[in-house]
């Protein structure tokens, strides 16, 4: 299983200073992809070295019962792990990547990882006037092995939906939101949102969301799918 899911509570939060969110930081035409734009060595990762930094933890124990956590960002690492382990799921579901070119169109993609439930990624992409939400849903789990590809369908959707997303998304800042991975420690779920546009694209990370607007945005996408999952079951 996916140990980093037992470490214990982590909190990471990589600093916005210093950090262009601009796509020409992360252009790279020398990464092989298809022509859907997705990579052809099984290596590759689906996310820039700068959203995943490694992190030191300092266990400080505050009293007789109570501990409190350091944790302290290591500037110029990459946590290959974590990396990886996103990225060897989104190979499985055959996603492209959403940072290594310059595009012509809005994309928002939600990766739900969840420890011991199927591993579903869900794509809203705009171009000129058109809106189509793709989802898919691999056989594996979240924090094992992904499998293959189960469930792979689209859905063609209106501005409206495409207004109301991005309503949800705009409450959440997530342009604004900070960069890295927070984690609470048990076994849970990985929120991985990423968007892109002609001039930007940023990824961030929320360790199983119970609510807020970050949690409404990804769960909104949810809802325009025929999937049926349980309340319960979105953790």
């Amino acid at each position: 299983m996916r140990q980093i899911l037992s470490i214990g509570i982590l909190t990471l939060f990589l600093t916005q200073i210093g950090f262009s969110q601009s796509i020409d930081k992360f252009v790279d035409s020398t990464i092989k992809v298809d022509s859907l734009n997705v990579p052809s060595d099984l290596k590759q990762a689906y996310f820039p070295k700068e959203i995943l930094p490694e992190v030191t933890t300092e266990w400080i124990m505050e009293n007789d019962t109570t501990y409190s956590i350091k944790t302290k960002v290591k500037i110029g690492t990459y946590d290959e792990f974590v990396a990886n382990w996103y990225s060897e799921h989104l190979h499985a579901m055959k996603e492209p990547l959403l940072f290594n070119r310059k595009i012509d169109k809005e994309v928002y993609r939600f990766t739900w990882l969840r420890t011991f439930d199927k591993p579903m990624t869900f794509r809203f992409e705009k171009r000129n006037e058109k809106y189509i939400l793709y989802w898919k849903v691999l056989n594996g789990a979240g924090g094992y092995e992904p499998g293959e590809i189960e469930i792979e369908r689209l859905k063609i959707l209106t501005e409206k939906e495409w207004n109301e997303f991005n309503q949800l998304i705009g409450k959440a800042d997530f342009w604004k939101m900070d960069l890295g991975r927070s984690s609470n420690g048990t076994d849970g779920s990985e929120w991985i949102m990423e968007g892109v546009n002609q001039t930007d694209y940023r990824a961030v990370i929320v360790c199983s969301p119970s609510k807020g607007d970050f949690y409404n945005a990804c769960d909104y996408l949810i809802s325009l799918t025929n999937l049926k999952i349980s309340e319960k079951d979105k953790y």
